[in-house]
């Protein structure tokens, strides 16, 4: 059994313009790290890890990861 989670990349934008931010890497490092552990202690283990990605006019940007857990007993 699999199970499928989001974590959401927490964005600055310093300057309020649209496309004007920046991505907190070591809070979305922290918050991948915390989900590994939570879903380790439930009796999951990391399978895969995908970056979603977005678009806006011709900025492209990191909105979060998709961890992927399988279950260790199946």
């Amino acid at each position: 059994m699999y199970l499928t989670i989001f974590v959401e990349a927490e964005r600055t934008n310093p300057s309020k313009l649209m496309a004007d931010y920046s991505i907190n890497g070591d809070q979305l490092a922290r918050d991948v790290q915390a989900a590994i552990v939570e879903y380790s202690k439930k009796g999951y283990q990391l399978d895969q890890v995908q970056a979603v990605t977005s678009a806006q006019s011709t900025v492209s940007y990191t909105q979060g990861m998709l961890l992927v857990f399988k279950n260790k007993l199946g």
